[in-house]
């Protein structure tokens, strides 16, 4: 945090509880974990706020750069050294319930702010309306090596989303959130299965109140062979979220849950498409046999076209062939009537 701004020492220890908790989870991030606590340091804000950090018994000297960390910001710093490996989903839970902020943010190891003012903005925006459960801003996302250009995430989102929006899309970050402390408290047994859990995290949060965004870049989220989730490859992407997506229904009313039973529904065709795309029928049967367990989508608007496309293209392209032949015979012909 810069000297001459009106924001609380961060060497102080806190003399009064925080209005901001930051959660931060860590494992084998030494090469990126000092980028990550520092933009939190660099914070300009005019309450105090803490930084818990979870490190989940890393092989690396990741845990040694933490804990020189706590010692120089007494107070600000709080490590969560775990004794054990917890995995990702219950080294989140464990740390976020230790937060005794109002509002909580969260930022990965692996990544880092890029705004000092950022827990200010979001907090006055939160504070503004309280009708908001969340509050996000845009990302951009950088490789780490500059294989590829970056880009922003989000782009055109509204000011106000809701509940139905995230349920057909996952459009906020992790390291973009804050929300209010105190909304969720219990999670159910299958969060912990989760390969990733902000987007559950963010449905259960929005059953509570409207999303609001910030339209401004605060963050840059850092792809990397080692990231649990960006640069991995398209199918395993799809494939998890549809099963976190599964997992969500159960605490859905029934109207909500039977149209995400149609969003699952696609998306398996979707998937069968990818893996026969890549060469593999076999999966991408699998995938299509996966969204017959939605059946109840296929009476709300599912897509029998393409689902009976992708059955033909993976199971029997030569029909496919000829019936798109036939097709555009018939085209051809009207278009010479004409």
């Amino acid at each position: 945090m810069a000297r001459g701004s009106r924001a609380v020492n961060a060497t102080r220890p806190q003399e009064v509880p925080p209005k901001v908790s930051v959660v931060m989870l860590t494992y084998r991030h030494e090469k990126f974990i000092t980028q990550a606590i520092e933009s939190v340091l660099m914070q300009k804000t005019d309450f105090p706020f803490e930084l818990l950090i979870g490190e989940d018994k890393s092989p690396d000297a990741t845990r040694r750069i933490v804990e020189a960390y706590e010692r120089r910001h007494p107070g600000k710093i709080r490590l969560l050294a775990r004794e054990q490996n917890l995995g990702m989903m219950r080294n989140f839970v464990d740390t976020y319930l230790r937060c005794r902020g109002t509002y909580v943010a969260l930022l990965e190891g692996d990544d880092y702010w890029t705004c000092a003012q950022k827990l200010q903005l979001q907090a006055d925006a939160l504070d503004a309306h309280p009708d908001w459960v969340i509050c996000f801003h845009t990302v951009r996302f950088v490789t780490d090596d500059g294989s590829r250009p970056s880009y922003l995430f989000p782009s055109g989102r509204p000011e106000v989303s809701t509940l139905d929006d995230l349920m057909e899309q996952n459009f906020m970050q992790t390291c973009s959130l804050m929300f209010r402390n105190g909304v969720v408290r219990s999670f159910p047994d299958w969060y912990f299965s989760l390969p990733v859990g902000d987007w559950p995290l963010s449905i259960m949060l929005a059953q509570h109140g409207r999303v609001g965004y910030l339209d401004r870049v605060m963050a840059d989220y850092r792809i990397h062979p080692g990231g649990v989730w960006a640069g991995r490859d398209p199918r395993f992407q799809l494939e998890q979220s549809l099963r976190m997506l599964g997992q969500v229904r159960q605490i859905l009313d029934p109207e909500r849950a039977a149209r995400l039973a149609a969003r699952i529904a696609r998306g398996y065709v979707e998937l069968a498409g990818l893996h026969a795309d890549a060469g593999d029928p076999s999966k991408a049967r699998a995938a299509l046999w996966g969204q017959r367990r939605f059946a109840s989508a296929l009476r709300r608007g599912f897509p029998h076209k393409h689902a009976l496309r992708e059955v033909l293209r993976i199971e029997a392209p030569i029909i496919l062939r000829a019936l798109q032949w036939l097709r555009r015979l018939s085209r051809s012909r009207r278009a010479r009537n004409l």
